[in-house]
């Protein structure tokens, strides 16, 4: 019998690696990458899969006696019997969006190997795993490959190791700082400004890897100077703090006016916003930064949030400190349309993140995260108001009775700006008196039937005033389902949420912490970014966008993980169509004539004001009847490279004729499922597709059946039978059989159709099916022995509980 993954691992990989010299007397450089089991968007809150995480080796390299081996390759094991070829598809993969930040890939059964080449884009083999490159051999392959001198005292910093403080750092972390630094090392070796851009989703911990690049390169000794982090928000600010504190102590300090004098002065790490430099201040343009800092007074410049930024003053402090390195940090590096009216110094540094700072070094995607188990699962439902797809001229909208929103006063002709009004105006220069109420109204059912309405919710509202009325609706809403339900109200249930005082930001820290206050947030963009708010529930879309890079970013407010209330997943609920943003390219627009310019015009043109001051008026129109109905439910996936929404329907076919690949008819597929090794591998080509059978099970509502019966019924056109049915009916219709066997054994084998109804095929097939007490008592594998093999009984016992 040949073995499987693990036995092929410890018994053939290990050793001829440990004799090819990957292991030191100082520290394994065998590595092996551990994440947590994938996230799965079933019900409610979502779940962590059954499965475990990443398991790939990550091969080492040690230099002298240097802190931390240096990872260059990927190893992807498979079992003996397997082709050795068969891991690199999926290793070349990983490969091709950098997430280790390696140069070979390789994939072995033990026995031979295959290779591919990052750097030529070559794939090898398969050769015998005995002639596997040594130790000292994939050293120098690497060090020829990337330019780098590994026994110069610049490659030092490839070597070090995190802070304590943040030592349990994820390996794509580690990756985008050796990224970094593979840039930088090689910047100065060709004499050019180090210049470097990670873009890493929201939720995946960018202020850490910017804590530990900058710990690695002070114990490397390259911080001579000090190191600025740079933000925009006062909330950036205070958590980039926390963490670079938790490292560098007193050595990590807040950039601000103390008894005149700047409190961060004898600082190794300085923390800042543009404001408290002087940055975004026409008045007195950089006079923090050019009144206490001199020419080239750092080493290391870290942009937080860099695609924020552009069209703005803060240039001033890269064009003050060109000998630095500049490192820019975002979930969404932009290409810009450059302002013809900007100065041409702007023009060079702002205009364009991949320009300046070149492409990004290292990528890390919302669904790689997700596929990764570190960050939560997304559902997609998109709702739709009846008026949306309507337009109203100017003579229909005076006609049907426009008043001004503040006022009540009565619009003339002269009032309207526009000749004609579609749904992209609404909730922004002209209210439709039904549409936010019955958006409140389905939303709030929604709510109701995923999990319940005592969610954390954030909703992008159109402008100020919007938020204000949606706030208002829910919370009558809330106030009568409470009094239906004899429940007591919760305080705060759902609030505006603005800048300013008295507008709802205080509540930010309750609805972050609390669960019993502060619920739902209805905001305009406050909570786009530098808020995070782990147990958020839903993002909820009211507003239209034409901004990608906005719209990345206020998904990301609900795409972390809270494992003390068991939130793996969110729900992006989209009434604008929003989601069809998915997946295209961040280029944005200058900012509109005669606006502020700040946001460099991500706002697309849409909203985000409030009502009132010089503009336009805006009119509240008596109108028609507003419905709101469904407009498909859709599963966030990668498709052509590019992150996608999938109808449902199309991703049901999908994961249906990849099964039926591998099982033409019933029959076949019978027989697969009751053999363990190959449904765990249909299961696992299903998730190498970037497919989850449980997402789809749970959206068709079909939880109570076992994906046996839901591939049945939608590949073969099977009847599909709950767990529970499916395991009375083995017992009942195999009375014969039972009859005719020892009476524990009947026991034993009646008490599979017990464990199947409780927990389907998995229940069959995990060590803790044998202390289960019914089967224990009656003797557990000793009682089958009678009938012959155990495992030979089993294996009929699953053929009479799938033929049913």
């Amino acid at each position: 019998m040949s073995m499987n993954e693990a036995e092929t691992r410890y018994h053939l990989i290990d050793p001829l690696l440990r004799a090819k010299g990957y292991v030191s007397r100082a520290q394994i450089t065998l590595e092996t990458i551990l994440t947590p089991a994938p996230v799965e968007p079933t019900g409610a809150k979502g779940r962590r899969s059954k499965g475990p995480g990443r398991t790939d080796y990550l091969l080492c390299i040690q230099i002298r006696v240097m802190p931390k081996p240096l990872p260059i390759a990927v190893l992807e094991a498979k079992r003996e019997s397997e082709d050795p070829l068969a891991g690199m598809q999926q290793a070349k993969g990983y490969a091709d969006c950098e997430r280790f930040d390696v140069k070979y890939v390789f994939a072995t059964n033990g026995h031979r190997y295959g290779e591919f080449d990052c750097v030529t884009s070559l794939q090898g083999g398969p050769f015998p795993f005995s002639d596997f490159p040594p130790h000292a051999m994939l050293s120098a392959r690497y060090a020829k490959d990337s330019g780098i001198d590994l026994t110069q005292p610049e490659a030092a910093i490839l070597f070090q190791a995190d802070s304590p403080a943040w030592a349990l750092s994820r390996y794509y972390q580690d990756a985008a700082i050796r990224a970094a630094f593979e840039k930088i090392i090689l910047c100065h070796l060709r004499n050019e400004p180090a210049r470097v851009l990670l873009a890493l989703a929201t939720g995946a911990g960018k202020t850490i890897i910017a804590t530990n690049l900058l710990w690695r390169m002070s114990q490397a000794g390259r911080l001579p100077k000090p190191a600025l982090f740079l933000c925009d928000r006062d909330e950036l600010r205070e958590q980039a703090y926390t963490k670079l504190k938790a490292a560098f102590g007193d050595n990590a300090r807040l950039v601000r006016t103390e008894r005149g004098d700047n409190a961060a002065r004898n600082a190794r790490i300085h923390i800042a916003t543009y404001q408290t430099l002087g940055l975004d201040d026409d008045d007195g343009f950089a006079s923090f930064l050019s009144e206490h800092y001199g020419e080239n007074a750092f080493s290391v410049i870290i942009i937080d949030e860099c695609h924020r930024s552009a069209w703005g003053r803060w240039s001033e402090v890269l064009r003050r400190n060109p000998d630095a390195i500049h490192i820019g940090l975002t979930a969404t590096p932009r290409q810009l349309h450059e302002a013809k009216n900007a100065p041409a110094e702007d023009r060079e540094i702002t205009a364009n993140n991949r320009q300046y700072f070149g492409e990004p070094v290292y990528e890390y995607s919302l669904i790689q995260a997700q596929e990764d188990g570190y960050l939560a699962a997304c559902e997609i439902v998109k709702r739709k108001a009846s008026i949306d797809s309507a337009t109203f001229t100017r003579a229909e909208i005076l006609k049907a009775g426009v008043r001004d929103i503040k006022t009540g006063k009565p619009l003339t002709e002269t009032d309207l700006t526009k000749a004609e009004y579609t749904g992209k105006d609404f909730d922004d220069e002209l209210f439709i008196e039904l549409r936010t109420p019955r958006m409140c109204e389905d939303l709030f059912q929604l709510l109701c039937q995923n999990g319940g309405p005592e969610q954390k919710v954030i909703i992008f509202c159109t402008r100020e005033i919007h938020a204000d009325r949606v706030a208002q609706h829910l919370n009558n809403l809330y106030t009568r389902w409470c009094n239906e339900q004899g429940h007591t109200p919760k305080d705060h249930y759902a609030f505006k949420c603005m800048g300013g005082p008295n507008k709802g930001a205080d509540l930010i820290e309750p609805m972050r912490g609390s669960g019993e206050r502060a619920f739902i947030a209805c905001t305009v963009d406050l909570l786009e970014a530098g808020v995070d708010i782990e147990r958020l529930n839903a993002v909820v879309f009211f507003r239209y966008l034409q901004s990608p890079i906005k719209f990345y970013q206020m998904v990301g407010r609900g795409t972390r993980i809270h494992e003390e209330t068991q939130k793996y997943k969110f729900w992006l609920y989209d009434y604008t169509d929003v989601t069809s943003l998915f997946g295209t390219d961040l280029i944005t627009r200058p900012p509109r004539p005669g606006g502020s310019g700040k946001g460099g015009g991500d706002d697309g043109g849409n909203g985000g004001g409030e009502v009132g001051g010089d503009g336009p008026a805006v009119g509240e129109m008596r109108g028609p009847y507003v419905s709101v109905s469904g407009d498909g439910r859709f599963i966030l996936g990668l498709r052509d490279g590019r992150d996608a929404r999938i109808p449902v329907d199309k991703y049901r076919r999908e994961v249906i004729q990849r099964v039926l690949s591998e099982a033409h008819n019933l029959d076949d597929f019978r027989a697969l499922w009751i053999e363990t090794q190959k449904r765990r591998q249909l299961i696992d080509h299903l998730l190498g597709d970037n497919f989850s059978p449980e997402a789809i099970r749970e959206i068709d509502r079909m939880s109570d059946f076992d994906l046996y019966d839901f591939f049945g019924h939608h590949g073969y056109h099977a009847r599909a039978l709950k767990r529970p049915e499916r395991g009375a009916i083995f017992i009942d219709h195999n009375q014969s059989w039972f009859s005719g066997m020892d009476d524990k054994a009947a026991i034993v084998l009646k008490g599979l159709g017990h464990q199947f109804a409780q927990g389907g095929t998995d229940a069959l097939e995990t060590p803790a099916l044998w202390e289960v007490p019914e089967i224990r008592q009656a003797g557990g594998l000793d009682a089958l022995r009678g009938l012959g093999a155990p495992a030979r009984v089993m294996h009929e016992a699953k053929g009479r509980l799938f033929g049913v």
